[in-house]
């Protein structure tokens, strides 16, 4: 899964109980492919889960007709989606657009953005119940995903505000700058044990584990007046 606050949203993968399916290389290049643009997005969501007219992708995004066109013959050459042209005795001729055999998921709430670019994975359907039944599944994972994705802003909002008042509170307190990165570095490894291993061979701070103990000392000391 594409998580990009990150917004990106790594490694791509879709994780359900007790498995997790790693991204392949051409989920890896759609999802690329689409995070140029929020409303190629939008676009690639909406066609994955039915066919579309041009005319109601532009209902649904607020563009024009040919300013959807554009990004569909954008995201056509980039192998995103297929055209069908279809006739019907209820229905003019007319062209659909959908996309084959990948499924793309946009939950991005306020600044957080996640998107599942997926290969489609279907079963087979046995009878009319089993694609009621699978309707019903669909929306109630859809409404708990959302919730969830919900939760996590807030979480990551949380995270960030923590982050950086613990920055500000360094950055307040009457140390050098090496004490302060050191403090910096302590309080956003894992462990000290990483931290000295940072500061050790990455930084080059030399008996890094006494500088680390004599940072803290001296933090605790100015912060205790």
């Amino acid at each position: 899964m594409l998580v990009k606050t990150k917004k990106n949203l790594g490694s791509n993968a879709i994780a359900r109980e007790g498995e997790v399916h790693e991204t392949t290389p051409t989920e890896k290049r759609l999802s690329e492919a689409l995070l140029s643009s929020q409303t190629r997005i939008r676009i690639a969501e909406l066609v994955s889960r039915r066919p579309r007219t041009l005319r109601e992708l532009a209902r649904l995004t607020g563009l024009s007709v040919p300013g959807v066109l554009r990004h569909i013959e954008a995201m056509s050459e980039a192998g995103l989606i297929h055209e069908d042209r279809v006739a019907a005795k209820l229905l003019p001729v007319r062209k659909l657009y959908s996309l084959q055999g990948i499924k793309v998921m946009d939950f991005s709430v306020g600044g957080l953005t996640i998107l599942k670019v997926a290969t489609d994975r279907a079963a087979k359907v046995k009878g009319a119940k089993d694609l009621e039944q699978h309707a019903i599944d669909m929306m109630l994972s859809r409404r708990r995903t959302k919730d969830k994705v919900r939760r996590l802003a807030r979480a990551i909002d949380e995270l960030i505000e923590n982050e950086a008042m613990l920055t500000r509170g360094i950055e307040d307190l009457d140390l050098t700058d090496e004490e302060r990165l050191i403090l910096l570095t302590v309080f956003t490894e894992e462990t000290v044990d990483d931290a000295e291993r940072v500061l050790a061979r990455i930084q080059g701070v030399k008996e890094a584990r006494r500088s680390i103990d004599e940072a803290l000392a001296k933090a605790r000391r100015i912060g205790g007046k």
